[in-house]
């Protein structure tokens, strides 16, 4: 399955490594494509501190949009707030 989208609902399947190996697979969803990649992003981001362990997009097609959206503006306009959600920067 590559990233599903329907009117409800878009979903795709992701990877989680832990120590760089794989341990699990589990289907994320969201109302949008942008809705899908933020979550994806969050994911990893709350691992930023965990040598080896990330989520990983189980298939290419997905991965490269995802890629094409990091260069979106709709991602830089958000990625500050993103990166450091939730918390105080000098």
């Amino acid at each position: 399955m590559e990233t599903t989208e329907t009117t409800e609902t878009t979903e795709t399947t992701v990877d989680y490594y832990d120590d760089y190996k794989l341990k699990s697979s589990k289907v994320i969803s969201a109302k949008n494509e942008h809705e899908l990649f933020i979550k994806f992003y969050k994911m990893n981001n709350e691992l930023r501190y965990c040598n080896g362990s990330h989520y990983q997009f189980q298939y290419p097609i997905t991965k490269d949009q995802y890629t094409q959206w990091l260069k979106s503006d709709k991602f830089k306009k958000i990625s500050f707030n993103l990166f450091y959600s939730g918390n105080y920067v000098d």
